[in-house]
């Protein structure tokens, strides 16, 4: 039988110290992954939630959406006023382009319910029409080829 030196136990005791510190490192790197993960579902929740919230809380903006959906002609100051308001809602939209995979179920939340906005409120096209060279031109074609033409 062959006998085990010192330095060899050693070694040994030590790799296996290396691969468990390894497996316990993959083990919380999926952990924070989760973590992660579940903090963005909760950001886009958010997100959501103030952008109802801040229809809610403005009343005079929501009546201004409404003017302009009647064909109703408005202020400089209340197009801007409106304008503004779709414009914040474009940017979470990039936002969310940019952080979630093309082929997520909430992209794809995100795409009909903006196809809605379009198909039923004349302000978003107006905005996007005059505002789009401001925005990733790659977000720019996934809105024309998604949202847009649709």
């Amino acid at each position: 039988m062959t006998r085990i030196e010192p330095a060899q136990l050693a070694a040994l005791i030590a790799n296996i110290g290396v691969i468990g510190g390894i497996l316990l490192l993959a083990y919380e790197l999926r952990q924070n992954n989760e973590l992660m993960e579940a903090e963005a579902r909760l950001n886009r929740t958010n997100m959501a939630i103030e952008s109802w919230r801040f229809t809610a809380e403005n009343g005079d903006l929501t009546e201004l959406r409404e003017l302009e959906k009647r064909g109703e002609a408005l202020s400089s100051a209340d197009t801007r006023r409106v304008d503004a308001a779709v414009m914040a809602i474009f940017v979470v939209i990039e936002w969310t382009f940019k952080e979630l995979p093309r082929e997520s179920s909430e992209l794809n939340q995100v795409r009909e319910v903006q196809r809605h906005n379009f198909a039923n409120s004349p302000e978003y096209g107006r905005v996007w029409e005059a505002r789009k060279k401001s925005f990733d031109p790659a977000f720019v074609q996934w809105m024309e080829d998604n949202v847009v033409d649709q």
